[in-house]
């Protein structure tokens, strides 16, 4: 079993950028094509550190972790993406609801 760990604030950026690089630097977009999506194809799991990162965007969050649920699904995310965090524990919660409503949102446009 292959585990990928991720230190958001170490391995892409400290501080969070907008949703999208058009917007942007160090965007949700970006981080998630560039590094989330990677280790989540290539690897069992992905383990998320959220602790080293200062303060948070609530567009950068949704638009990776929506993102990849958007494009892959939330039950086969869900398998595979964990979040590791100490100091952030808030977070956990309100990024996985984003997840829950990119899965509904998107299942309506498939429609």
């Amino acid at each position: 079993m292959s585990i990928e760990y991720i230190d958001l604030g170490k391995d892409y950026s400290k501080h969070l950028g907008p949703r999208y690089k058009r917007d942007g630097n160090n965007s949700g977009e970006q981080f998630r094509e560039k590094v989330l999506e990677p280790a989540f194809l290539n690897h069992d799991q992905v383990v998320v550190n959220l602790d080293s990162i200062v303060g948070y965007s609530a567009s950068f969050l949704e638009e990776a972790f929506g993102g990849l649920v958007r494009k892959h699904g939330l039950s086969s995310v869900q398998e595979k993406v964990r979040f590791d965090t100490i100091k952030r524990l808030y977070l956990v919660p309100l990024i996985e609801s984003w997840m829950k409503d990119a899965s509904h949102s998107s299942s309506k446009q498939s429609r």
